[in-house]
């Protein structure tokens, strides 16, 4: 950051050697505040997961939602003192609505940063500045971080040739993945994420003091819980497809219903990786907490590169376009979360075959039903979007919706899924309580 600073003007020529004296100016203070926002930004990240070793969540969850919320707030602010209306003779955005954003990124990470700081609270009496670069526990950290490095450059080659590929086949289908990738990840952004980051100081404690029978434990029921949630809503997305896509986009701007049959073929396909979505990021924990990086990266890269290998061969062999892209995604993941779990299956003690199996069998019996309710009534109420505005659409989707999450969870209670159990008797646990205190 001192060098991006201290050098700024230097490196912008590098990269754009032809910028004139105004934009050059515009550049060189853009890069120094976002240098600025950078330091603040990692500082904020080392003091989160300080706080999530001590396993202390609330804090940093506070920070980033204020952060989230401010971001905005100060980009706005500032926009407003300074004018966004370009002076005369200027095209386009003005340069003071740049340097506002720069500042409101600034802003919020300062705040990312000092929201969290009282948390530590006396602990941060323990902690000193330090430079050593002989500690045993710093050269283990620099030893695992290359296939950390690996696994971000083969995502970003994936993202990349993802958009190459996009643009080969045709116009419209890099919006069309964009938008269906999109409705895919919402449902993933929560939850999931979430899991990761409260589970993983919990599973690192339980491999470091090589407690299997919890780390094995552990890992099972994450992955339950994912697959009872994640499946059904896999498999509710993939038949609501249509709709989903009309509520959110028909209507906007030149979207129409041609397009919205685009996205499907992507939509499809993403929705079938939706399970896998969800476990990736909290089964690499488990690695991790193992102290081994290589694994789960490397296995991660090179389905990266099946990932290019398949939307290349569809693209460019087989003539296919929106559809194949997406689905690469979702074989390569899925692939790639199989191989973690068979490789960290070596590592754990032994897991009741027959109870993994049956659990399967009943969730599979339970998402069956729940497709047949929803194929049922959307095909019954079909009549109610054609030509319908947002709120018939809103309506379809909140009607099959709830058809389908009470037919799920019926069936669920039915065949005895374990969850369903744990869930009514955590609620009947919070009513008598309530009612006791009463």
């Amino acid at each position: 950051t001192a060098l991006c600073t201290g050098f700024a003007p230097e490196i912008i020529r590098v990269g754009w050697p032809r910028m004139d004296a105004a934009h050059m100016a515009l550049a060189v203070s853009l890069l120094r505040i976002a240098g600025a926002a950078m330091v603040l930004l990692v500082l904020s990240v080392m003091t989160e997961m300080t706080l999530h070793s001590y396993k202390r969540f609330t804090a940093p969850a506070l920070a980033e939602a204020m952060m989230r919320i401010v971001l905005p707030v100060a980009i706005f602010g500032l926009v407003a003192a300074w004018g966004m209306a370009p002076a005369e003779g200027e095209v386009g955005v003005a340069p003071q609505a740049l340097r506002a954003a720069a500042i409101g990124v600034l802003i919020g990470a300062a705040l990312r940063l000092l929201v969290q700081l009282p948390a530590l609270g006396r602990r941060l009496r323990s902690y000193r500045l330090t430079l050593d670069l002989t500690n045993p526990d710093v050269v283990r950290m620099v030893r695992l971080m290359p296939p950390v490095v690996v696994g971000l450059l083969a995502s970003s080659a994936r993202t990349f040739f993802d958009s190459r590929f996009s643009v080969d086949a045709g116009a419209g289908v890099y919006t069309a993945l964009d938008f269906a990738r999109k409705i895919a990840d919402a449902p993933i952004l929560i939850l999931p994420l979430a899991v990761a980051l409260v589970v993983f100081p919990f599973v690192a404690e339980w491999a470091s003091r090589e407690n299997r029978a919890m780390f094995t434990r552990s890992l099972v029921s994450m992955t339950r819980v994912m697959a009872f949630i994640f499946v059904p809503m896999a498999a509710g997305l993939i038949v609501l497809a249509l709709p989903a896509i009309q509520f959110l986009y028909m209507g906007e701007g030149a979207f129409t219903a041609e397009d919205s049959l685009v996205v499907r073929r992507a939509l499809i396909p993403y929705a079938a990786g939706i399970p896998f979505f969800a476990v990736e990021s909290s089964l690499d924990k488990w690695y991790f907490a193992l102290g081994d990086t290589a694994t789960p990266n490397f296995v991660g890269a090179a389905a990266a590169a099946l990932h290019v290998l398949i939307a290349w061969f569809g693209v460019h062999v087989l003539r296919r376009n929106v559809g194949i892209i997406a689905l690469a995604l979702t074989a390569s993941k899925g692939l790639k979360v199989i191989v973690l779990y068979a490789m960290l299956r070596r590592r754990l003690e032994a897991i009741a075959g027959r109870e993994v199996l049956g659990f399967v069998v009943k969730l599979a019996i339970a998402t069956a039903v729940m497709v047949v309710a929803l194929i049922v009534v959307s095909n019954a109420l079909g009549g109610m979007i054609v030509d319908a505005g947002r709120i018939q659409r809103a309506l379809f989707l909140a009607v099959c919706s709830g058809v389908g999450a009470v037919t799920y969870l019926a069936a669920a209670a039915v065949v005895r899924i374990e969850e369903v159990a744990q869930v009514t008797g955590y609620l009947r646990a919070k009513i008598a309580g309530r009612l006791g205190r009463r």
